[in-house]
């Protein structure tokens, strides 16, 4: 299937969620690697549509109006030197007084591409990411003549009826869009750990707290090891067969985490409250 697999990725879309999504966590703007994106796919050809600014706006000085336009030319070419990538660009029209300037023709054109791969028999899956829903006429196209298309997309900036009219609709969380920066990145802003496991599996450490996964109803625990260096790790018990276990040493960012990747838990019982009960239960209490 990879061999007939094509993405198609509205640029200024991705590059603001991505960015929005890594100043949320970490305060500062990651470093978008689009490789990782084709490879998560499974995709043989993977397209980017953006558009250059170049008209220098009234603020901007000569040096930092160049500068921006050669830092922008300088990412496109690096998408374009990855095997498989291709740059599609728009425009963005000449200033209107009072009216803000945007990329034009990028819908047009993935919609337009979209179809013309799929006519041609390019294409028996497309991944689209975007969330503008002019592009659902193409979308609709592509499903008709026996396409499969999927929608990645950000929960933040979606058009409603984007998704639906796709074979299915991924929501773009915290974690993949972690994964789209580059290495280096992530070795300096590390998240936790964080994998499935099937049915119930031993835990690791003493109980220190307990609650549940918000808007989910999940039962989730707390554990520590000990040591110089204790480690915390929280079991997630998703009542399907499976757990997702999330670790790391400083429990502070395991809150963090689950709250963008998952939902809020909500903390019932502490160390000292644990503690207390276990006393009871067993007699050490009286």
């Amino acid at each position: 299937m990879a061999e007939h697999t094509y993405v198609f990725i509205d640029g200024a879309y991705l590059e603001r969620v991505h960015r929005e999504a890594m100043r949320a966590f970490f305060g500062v703007d990651g470093e978008l690697d689009l490789f990782p994106v084709g490879r998560q796919a499974k995709a043989s050809r993977v397209y980017f549509y953006d558009s250059v600014d170049y008209a220098q706006s009234a603020n901007e000085s000569e040096k930092d109006w160049h500068s921006r336009v050669l830092r922008v030319e300088s990412s496109l070419d690096q998408i374009r030197s990855l095997p498989g990538f291709f740059v599609r660009t728009g425009t963005v029209p000449g200033r209107d007084r009072g009216k803000k300037r945007e990329q034009k023709e990028i819908d047009v054109m993935i919609g337009v591409d979209m179809v013309r791969h799929a006519l041609k028999g390019n294409i028996k899956r497309a991944v689209l990411i975007s969330g503008d829903l002019d592009l659902r006429p193409a979308v609709e196209a592509l499903v008709e003549e026996g396409v499969v298309v999927e929608v990645w997309y950000h929960a933040s900036r979606i058009a409603q009826g984007l998704p639906s009219a796709a074979d299915k609709g991924i929501e773009l969380r915290f974690r993949q869009l972690y994964s789209w920066n580059t290495e280096s990145f992530q070795r300096k802003h590390h998240v936790p750990a964080d994998e499935r496991r099937p049915g119930v599996s031993m835990r690791l450490g003493q109980l220190v707290r307990t609650g549940s996964l918000a808007n989910y109803g999940w039962a989730v625990e707390l554990y520590k090891t000990e040591g110089e260096r204790p480690r915390f790790f929280l079991w997630i018990h998703t009542g399907k067969w499976e757990s997702i276990l999330v670790n790391d040493e400083d429990p502070k960012l395991i809150d963090r985490y689950v709250e963008v990747q998952y939902a809020p838990i909500d903390w019932e019982l502490g160390e000292q409250e644990i503690r207390e009960m276990k006393d009871r239960a067993t007699g050490g209490g009286a």
